[in-house]
């Protein structure tokens, strides 16, 4: 039969109740002849994951796998969720994140056994009712262009409701109905344009994560707390503000009362005051580092924040340099999501010559000394290298399983080009997600560092990295330390980690990125990077 795909004909066989269909082949068949209808013939489907495709339209049929209980479409080219969604009524995930959908179903109330709703990345400027999916427990509609959250967000009957993801939008306001989801416990509304919370937010008795940042309040103390002071102390002076109105109003709260007066309203300002000056944004020269995209590398890992790091030390302690590519190594686990999500690379900026371009190549022609070694290769050699040593592994150790290098092959399988950094001397000094050049790693010596964090999935997934990457650096210690002012020279020769009192301090310098027509799309860090606790940001930059 025409346009029958040999992986339905298989679930169909063999009774399967579970079908996944990534990448460039299956792309290209839906491209040429549209998604096989046999497909949705396939009853005893439970979980259909259809996604890093080109595809535009689901499709009405979708409404006959009625036994799905899992269906993830991200990163398709999707403008639209058909209204036959519905008819999936066990569904359990809907993941339609990273496409282009501007509409969603008028009325998605039939889909009562709901528990994830993710339709974050998208173009949506409105979205309906959800107070009656009593089943709910994440809701993640971020990096939209809502207005407002959906009608019924706040509904009591939401009993399990304990996650809402809102951020990036543009929300102007957040209801004090809020206090009636009982489980909350994770609300980030950042980046948004709100200017007030409801003090009842402070009663949310289960909420252990509040992200407000990026948001102009026009309490500015509120504000500044928000910026600076963890989620407690954001919640605690919402109370004491929930105090004092009761006390005008003799009105009593919902939830327990919180200790107030003078006392608490001290300990909030020491909060603000006490602050530590930690972290210094130096003015990038005139010639500061720009990286200019290439067209050939937005189809294939378009997005990349750089950034300097200057006055560094790695000689502190015995241990200082080891801990820091550790820490890389917990990243790219963590965060980064064993690199599917985002891979850091780090450079000795004295070894990385201007002008950098961000580019793609094919296989044989993409040239790299890869990281200690001293004989340069092509793509496509060094990746039938390692995956040669991958299969020599498995068969030595008999196991499945991969560590290091060869765990990250599988990210690159299907790419027609290799994504790649050039440096002005035309050297490759990055392939991510495999790796770097030798001609510029780093060692203990190294006193500037030259970081880029790319990835396939979006821009705020490499700014979150990166905003890791350096606040834990600063957490170890690794930057200069802030001067006391008191000019004895023994006091400044002696170990930074002996002196604990001392403020740790990091020096971190923009770095532009270009688009193809030299433009600038992104500079980090921008005003709005680096949302961190208990860390001064110096910026002395306008931006």
């Amino acid at each position: 039969m025409a346009n029958t795909w040999p992986e339905v004909q298989l679930a169909a066989s063999e009774n399967r109740r579970e079908l996944t269909l990534h990448g460039q082949e299956i792309s290209r068949r839906i491209k040429d002849g549209g998604i096989d209808e046999n497909l949705f013939d396939l009853s005893l489907l439970n979980f259909l994951d259809i996604s890093k495709t080109c595809l535009s339209d689901v499709g009405c049929s979708i409404g006959r796998l009625t036994n799905l209980t899992d269906l993830v479409l991200h990163n398709n080219n999707l403008t639209s969720v058909p209204n036959e969604i519905t008819k999936l009524t066990s569904l359990k995930l809907l993941d339609v994140s990273n496409n282009q959908i501007t509409s969603f179903p008028d009325n998605i109330s039939p889909l009562t056994n709901l528990q994830t709703l993710n339709v974050s990345m998208n173009e949506l400027s409105e979205f309906p009712a959800v107070g009656s999916l009593g089943a709910l427990h994440i809701f993640n509609i971020s990096h939209n262009q809502l207005e407002r959250l959906p009608e019924g967000i706040f509904s009591s009957s939401l009993v399990h409701l304990s996650k809402i993801l809102g951020n990036d939008n543009d929300i102007t306001e957040l209801s004090a109905d809020v206090v009636d989801l009982t489980h909350l416990n994770t609300l980030d509304l950042s980046n948004n344009k709100l200017v007030e919370v409801p003090s009842e937010l402070s009663e949310c008795a289960k909420l252990k994560e509040l992200n407000l940042k990026g948001n102009k309040f026009k309490d500015r103390r509120f504000g500044k707390m928000v910026d600076q002071c963890g989620h407690k102390s954001v919640l605690d002076y919402l109370a004491t503000q929930l105090k004092k109105e009761q006390e005008q109003t003799g009105k009593k709260g919902k939830g327990k009362k919180k200790k107030g007066g003078k006392k608490e309203q001290v300990a909030v300002q020491d909060i603000i005051k006490n602050m530590i000056n930690i972290l210094h944004f130096a003015e990038a020269a005139e010639a500061g580092f720009t990286v200019q995209l290439k067209p050939a590398v937005l189809s294939v890992r378009q997005y990349i924040v750089c950034c300097i790091v200057r006055e560094l030390d790695f000689q502190q302690s015995v241990n200082m340099f080891k801990n820091f590519i550790t820490l890389q190594t917990k990243l790219h686990d963590g965060i980064c999501q064993k690199r599917q999500a985002a891979t850091i690379a780090t450079h000795d900026l004295k070894s990385v010559k201007q002008p950098l371009t961000y580019d793609a190549m094919f296989p044989p022609v993409l040239k790299i000394v890869p990281l200690f070694k001293k004989k340069e290769s092509s793509g496509e050699k060094l990746m039938a290298d390692l995956r040669k040593e991958a299969e020599d592994y498995r068969r030595e150790k008999k196991r499945n399983t991969l560590s290091g290098i060869h765990q990250y092959l599988d990210l690159l399988k299907d790419k027609v080009q290799y994504p790649c950094l050039v440096d002005g001397e035309g050297d490759v000094i990055s392939f991510p997600p495999i790796t770097n050049s030798d001609k510029t790693k780093i060692s203990k010596e190294t006193t500037e560092l030259f970081i880029e964090v790319t990835s396939s999935t979006s821009l705020d997934v490499c700014k979150k990295a990166m905003d890791e990457l350096l606040l834990k650096m600063l957490e170890m210690g690794c930057g200069a330390r802030a001067n006391k002012g008191n000019g004895d020279e023994a006091s400044a020769s002696a170990k930074p980690e002996a002196d604990n009192s001392t403020p740790k301090r990091l020096v971190v310098e923009q770095v532009r990125i270009l688009d193809c027509d030299t433009t600038m799309k992104v500079v980090y860090p921008s005003r709005t990077d680096l949302p961190c606790e208990n860390v001064e940001v110096i910026r002395s930059y306008d931006d």
